[in-house]
């Protein structure tokens, strides 16, 4: 045996062991050869295909703006995706859902609820026969999924032969861009079936609360919590977002337009640097997706910081409601009088989930 094969099957076993541990979906690079997961830009199985969706209409690299062309520009038909925030996974699901029939719920809530909501809503569940066009929903920490929201993907086709899907989902390689894996189906995400719709165009499911909701003990009684709106997976630090020049007004700016006014409005806290700027980008990333629009629809909270009452938002500006300077002028302010920075914002966020 060379010393090459030697190293390959050292390789292999130490990549099992990991897999194991995690109970799925390890990193792609670590699952090649492991029928765990592999990148969907990679060759497949040599399993016999089952079923697919619209073959070549789902590109990696697909942004929000390319998605909403479908719909002439909307989030869906009658707008019916508008309370998932732009490019989180939830949108994305819910966009393609609709671009392939499926009647999906305006408010399914995070990834990780969507089974629950969805068989609510009177849809069957299966988690080993999916078939192509199913969603799949994964719970909290299961298959790489975000440790608090979950995470959703759509079911583009089935291998029956190797075990696997091939998903379409948004937010894995950056907020706003789609990308595809293939892992087991018994990875342990639930399916929600395509011929199990009973619903209405903008059903609303279950009505669980956010789990944004605050808690006791805040550190300032004399300034409300802000409460988390539904998301889901959210990208590491938030800045690997592309930049963009931007010169408008803010009104209906879109998220990537309201990071770039972020990016300028930042500049003027002194104290503050770059590894702030990420931080910012990180939080609001979790509580709107940067939506100038965003509603938690348990509590009322409004906007890209989330303010609780959305009214406070008016103190920075009379055109609060639709306006993303505004809405950032406030928060930023916000966050500078409660904790001092973007990064001690986050820190709190990520012991509390809210800040």
């Amino acid at each position: 045996m060379s010393r090459n094969d030697r190293h390959r099957i050292l390789a292999a076993m130490l990549s099992g062991c990991l897999l194991s541990l995690l109970g799925g979906c390890a990193p792609l690079t670590v699952l090649a050869g492991l029928d765990g997961c592999k990148d969907g830009g990679s060759a497949g199985s040599s399993g016999g295909v089952t079923g697919s969706v619209v073959t070549g209409e789902v590109r990696d690299g697909m942004t929000v703006m390319q998605t909403k062309a479908w719909f002439d520009g909307s989030d869906g038909p009658d707008n019916v995706c508008q309370a998932y925030p732009d490019g989180q996974c939830t949108w994305w699901a819910c966009m393609r859902g609709h671009r392939i029939g499926l009647d999906v719920g305006s408010h399914w809530h995070n990834g990780g609820d969507w089974a629950a909501s969805a068989k609510a809503a009177g849809w069957r569940t299966t988690t080993t026969g999916p078939v192509a066009g199913s969603i799949a929903s994964y719970p909290a920490g299961v298959a790489g999924a975000d440790t608090l929201y979950g995470h959703v993907a759509i079911v583009e086709s089935v291998d029956a032969t190797a075990g696997t899907v091939t998903v379409s989902e948004m937010n894995v390689r950056g907020l706003g861009i789609v990308s595809h894996r293939t892992h087991r189906i018994n990875v342990g995400a639930t399916y929600i079936l395509p011929d199990g719709n009973v619903s209405t165009n903008g059903s609303t499911g279950t009505d669980a609360p956010s789990s944004g909701s605050a808690s006791s003990g805040s550190p300032s009684a004399s300034s409300d919590p802000v409460e988390a709106a539904w998301t889901c997976s959210s990208s590491g630090s938030g800045s690997t977002d592309a930049v963009v020049d931007y010169d408008g007004d803010g009104r209906h700016a879109t998220p990537e337009q309201a990071r770039a006014i972020a990016r300028k409005m930042i500049a003027s806290y002194r104290d503050w640097g770059d590894g702030d700027y990420d931080a910012l980008v990180w939080l609001w990333n979790k509580e709107s997706g940067w939506r100038w629009d965003a509603t938690n629809p348990s509590s009322g909270a409004y906007g890209i910081p989330q303010s609780l009452p959305a009214s406070k938002l008016a103190s920075a500006g009379a055109d609060w409601k639709d306006n993303a300077a505004t809405q950032i002028k406030w928060g930023l302010n916000y966050i500078a009088d409660r904790y001092g920075s973007p990064s001690a914002a986050k820190a709190f966020w990520q012991a509390h989930n809210w800040y």
